[in-house]
């Protein structure tokens, strides 16, 4: 039966990590520096690996001296797929028997849990945007204000009337500012708004025009003339005026009739029409229905269910393929410390934007039950304040404990010195995360990705991410390209380093981590930029890219180790 489902999942996609599959029996004739070329050596093999086969090299003849457990905080997961079952984390204290054994709150957590589920097994296929959510949360109190000239406004019965400023202007700036430039819904609600004071000063604007010039057809060039750059300044005049304007090349027409045919007498039917679309197409992710918290509560925190095998549980398995892949077995690829114990707690789905209670949740989830290595979905840039702090606390918990944490960057080209993502190292304001890594992909040839997010001070360093061979679901295998792979490499090395040298904090792992990367220092090569808010490449030397200045390297990092543990 598994197999049969597993086949109508593969059909649907795998989310963030873009891969092809391929059938086992073709990859054969390739060689590893071909397939999970990540455990490779550039000496030896060509390719810029992070050197797993050197490292148990060095290791041969010293004891693994416990399993470390990598929580992968994300996508679902296969946890029967042939060459990661030997590595799936199960639950000491738990039997699959309906009951809560260990008492926390979740009914038979075997192997990890799912916090976007719900009861009778469903779970949760599509999330909201982060600021949709915001937005929602806010139009109440913030949606229908407009400004101009230090003045409010709002829509009153079809016409702009003058209102008193907000309560909270802190808040409302922050709708404005940060919620609004996240948010479709908010833009396509604004634009909405806006429709009524096109509506408004196109009429101004004809009877300006009809005093002008009476009697006479109206053309762009009589329309110009209603700009006057030495009036008083009238920011929604000047809006309204720049819209009215675009519609002249919008129509390819001269005639201003025809604007006022085609864009101004429906904008306001059009801007509601618009909004109800998105509104019904994104503003409802069904949480309410299948899961039944309030997700802005994070005392509310007893919900969820055991589903693991998800739609979009395809990550999930090539990134655990790539961490606890059965070495030498020739299926698949070979993990990196297949004596791992992977856990899997679902925040993710196939679309929209993990919400930050259940990251929170399932961090202190992971720390709670053992967890060495914890890797969680990409950054964001919008972190609600209140729901900042749980991340926060949750982060600092982990820090407590000794756990390592590894988020990934998004493939925007952005540079992170210039715009904040979270979480990072001195969200809180203080003292700065040290168990927290951020990293981004690399190639074979040691070049970045070329869309990755980067930055000096904010990147710590790169991974292999791209082209790699892995487990996929149904005892499948795929190759495949995403960030979410490469933070699984860290990972896997981490829990390497963990296995032998288990005194380690999170902290210190990191610290070795980055201090034994393969340097590549002075080495320029072509990255991804963006300028003007539009694509472009420059050079850059690939130690402007990271902290590092380096690619990851699993045996120069067991090396560190025991020379730090001895």
């Amino acid at each position: 039966m598994k197999k049969y489902f597993l086949l109508l999942l593969v059909c649907i996609g795998i989310g963030k990590v873009n891969a092809q599959l391929v059938k086992q029996d073709n990859q054969a004739q390739k060689k590893q520096a071909d397939l999970d070329w990540y455990n490779c050596s550039f000496d030896k093999d060509g390719v810029y690996g992070v050197e797993v086969n050197k490292a148990y090299e060095f290791l041969k003849g010293k004891k693994i001296k416990k399993r470390p457990v990598v929580a992968l905080i994300g996508t679902g997961l296969d946890v029967e797929h042939e060459d990661i079952k030997q590595a799936i984390w199960a639950n000491p204290k738990e039997k699959a028997d309906g009951k809560d054994n260990d008492k926390n709150g979740f009914v038979d957590d075997i192997n990890g849990w799912n916090f976007l589920g719900g009861k009778n097994g469903l779970v949760m296929e599509a999330l909201m945007q982060e600021g949709d959510r915001e937005f929602l949360r806010l139009k109440d109190k913030y949606a229908d204000y407009m400004t101009s000239n230090g003045e409010f406004f709002k829509i009153v019965n079809g016409k702009r009337t003058k209102v008193a400023a907000p309560a909270d202007l802190a808040e409302y700036s922050y709708y404005k500012n940060k919620v609004m430039p996240e948010s479709q819904l908010a833009r396509t609600y604004g634009g909405w708004q806006v429709a009524y004071v096109i509506e408004e000063y196109a009429q101004k604007f004809k009877e300006e025009l009809d005093a002008k010039f009476p009697g006479k057809k109206h053309t762009l060039e009589e329309f110009q003339t209603c700009y006057d750059p030495k009036a008083p300044q009238d920011t929604l005049r000047d809006v309204a005026f720049t819209l009215i304007a675009m519609g002249f090349n919008l129509y390819k027409t001269d005639e201003l009739d025809v604007i006022y045919k085609n864009f101004v007498e429906s904008s306001v039917a059009r801007g509601k029409d618009t909004y109800e679309k998105a509104l019904q197409r994104g503003g409802n992710d069904g949480r309410k229905d299948v899961v039944g918290d309030n997700y802005l509560d994070i005392k509310d925190n007893k919900y969820g269910n055991n589903v693991l095998l998800t739609s979009e549980a395809a990550t999930g398995t090539m990134q655990a393929g790539i961490i606890g892949g059965k070495r030498g077995n020739g299926l698949g690829g070979d993990g990196i410390m297949d004596q791992a114990e992977i856990m899997c707690l679902r925040v993710s789905a196939a679309g929209g934007e993990p919400y930050l209670k259940d990251m929170a949740l399932a961090i202190r989830y992971a720390v709670d039950h053992g967890a060495d290595v914890i890797t969680l979905p990409q950054q964001n840039t919008l972190y609600p304040e209140a729901q900042k702090v749980w991340m926060i606390e949750a982060l600092r918990y982990a820090e407590s404990k000794g756990v390592l944490v590894i988020v990934p960057v998004w493939e925007l080209s952005h540079d992170l010195a210039k715009q904040v993502f979270f979480p990072h190292r001195w969200m809180d304001g203080s003292k700065e995360l040290t168990n927290l890594m951020v990293i981004a992909s690399s190639d074979k040839n040691g070049n970045p990705s070329m869309n990755s997010n980067y930055g000096a001070k904010e990147l710590d360093l790169f991974a292999p991410g791209m082209n790699i061979y892995a487990s996929y679901m149904g005892d499948t295998y795929k190759t495949g390209t995403g960030a979410g792979l490469a933070s699984a490499t860290v990972a896997g090395v981490a829990a390497l380093v963990k296995a032998y040298y288990p005194n380690l904090t999170g902290a210190q792992i990191r610290n070795i981590l980055l201090e034994s990367v393969t340097s590549r220092k002075g080495t320029e090569v072509e990255k991804g930029i963006i300028v003007d808010g539009k694509q472009a490449q420059d050079l850059f030397l690939f130690d402007d890219l990271c902290l590092s200045g380096g690619i990851l390297n699993a045996y120069q990092a067991v090396v560190t180790a025991d020379r730090f543990d001895k």
